[in-house]
């Protein structure tokens, strides 16, 4: 197959449909890439972009071609102008550079914004080919969670603008069931839809050695320090961890827009031995902090939307063997019980989030190996990634063929 993707972030920016494009690459298809120029998610163009930009044209014979994108910066003007730019820039791009090129089918991968999907339906119309929508944000729900937008006036026009996306798509990929029902309520086409679950990179399939010890409990978090995330809880979780004198600590690798309210907190109640941060670091050095993890966390704030998506760390953590303690409600939680590779509670409750970090203290080493093991059998069925492109490679297959 001849597959157009139509992403506003990819490579060197780390995102998963890096992964997804690399792997129908090595199964013969040929991949062409229209996404922007690399500024996620410090909001500044990648230096090593800038200073020698033909070296991110290719991956592993993917034809990248970069639309011109304002970087996000900072503020809320600056980020809706970055999103704003891709819209225009890459249909433009796409308009020019592909003129005379032949695909048979646009793969839109949807993260934050929708509009991304734009120019991926402008080609669908010129080319006429049908479109994929791979849905991994729910807009305008999303935004309404976080806070970014508070008018119902704005919220009611970003709600026609996803209703209108989803009625030019001719398949659209969700995670889990109650994702793809929220999908339903706004999409009166009735456009077919599949369940498409995240999948953990090869990498994180690693032997992790027993780092069997009470007193001593390293729990990992690894992704987008953010408002969604929870981390007022996890603040106040830590704080019960300091005044029990438990000898846990919470290793934080990753970046985001919270990162510096939480660098303050973490000051101001003398939490710097329960809460580490480390930083951003590429996706090829996160199995080192993995190894060398007692356990993960996951957790979301309490909300509708985020109730019914599934973080792609999960599957991660799951691949990883790293038993997981969940503050979070809806998909997720259902999922970490039925693999029956953790222990949860509800989103924002860090009371039990406490008693269950003392709980997971206390197991033995067997019975957190058995947990850990639980969810690595789990994902390596359920979320078998060359399982899930098989199937993704026959839905574009039918779509193609009429």
């Amino acid at each position: 197959m001849r597959i157009l993707v139509v992403s506003q972030y990819f490579w060197p920016e780390n995102f998963r449909i890096n992964d997804l494009c690399i792997s129908l690459t090595e199964r013969g298809h040929d991949v062409t890439v229209l996404t922007g120029k690399p500024n996620y998610p410090d909001g500044e163009l990648f230096p090593e972009y800038i200073s020698e930009p033909e070296c991110y044209d290719n991956l592993s014979g993917i034809k990248i071609i970069r639309a011109s994108i304002l970087p996000r910066k900072k503020g809320g003007l600056n980020l809706f102008l970055n999103y704003i730019s891709f819209v225009v820039s890459a249909a433009y791009k796409g308009a020019k550079t592909l003129r005379k090129r032949d695909f048979d089918v646009v793969l839109a991968c949807q993260l934050s914004p929708v509009t991304s999907v734009l120019p991926a339906i402008f080609i669908k119309k010129k080319k006429k080919i049908p479109l994929v929508m791979w849905s991994l944000d729910l807009w305008p729900e999303s935004l309404q969670a976080v806070g970014a937008v508070k008018s119902d006036r704005v919220i009611g026009i970003i709600g026609r603008l996803v209703s209108y996306v989803y009625k030019h798509c001719d398949l659209i990929l969700a995670q889990s069931e109650e994702y793809l029902s929220a999908i339903e309520k706004r999409d009166a086409s009735g456009t077919p839809k599949v369940i498409f679950p995240n999948w953990a990179e090869d990498i994180f399939s690693i032997n992790r050695k027993d780092n069997y010890d009470r007193d001593n409990i390293n729990i990992i978090f690894a992704g987008n320090i953010g408002d969604a995330q929870g981390f007022d809880a996890l603040v106040e979780c830590a704080k019960l961890i300091k005044e029990s004198d438990l000898r846990v600590q919470f290793s934080i690798i990753g970046d985001g827009r919270r990162r510096q309210r939480l660098e303050e907190e973490i000051k101001k109640f003398d939490l710097e031995e329960i809460i580490i941060l480390f930083g951003k670091h590429p996706l090829d050095a996160m199995p080192r902090f993995y190894a060398k993890a007692d356990a993960a966390l996951v957790s979301l704030k309490s909300n509708d939307v985020f109730s019914r998506t599934i973080p792609g760390k999960v599957q991660s953590y799951m691949l990883a063997s790293l038993p997981i303690l969940g503050m979070i409600d809806g998909s997720t939680s259902k999922l970490i019980d039925i693999a029956k590779c953790g222990i949860t509670c509800g989103s924002d409750d860090y009371r039990a989030l406490f008693n269950n970090i003392k709980i997971f203290c206390n197991l033995s080493s067997e019975k957190r190996r058995a947990m850990g093991l639980s969810g690595y059998r789990y994902a390596s069925t359920e979320f078998n990634k060359e399982k899930l492109i098989t199937r993704l490679e026959k839905s574009l297959n039918s779509l193609i063929e009429g």
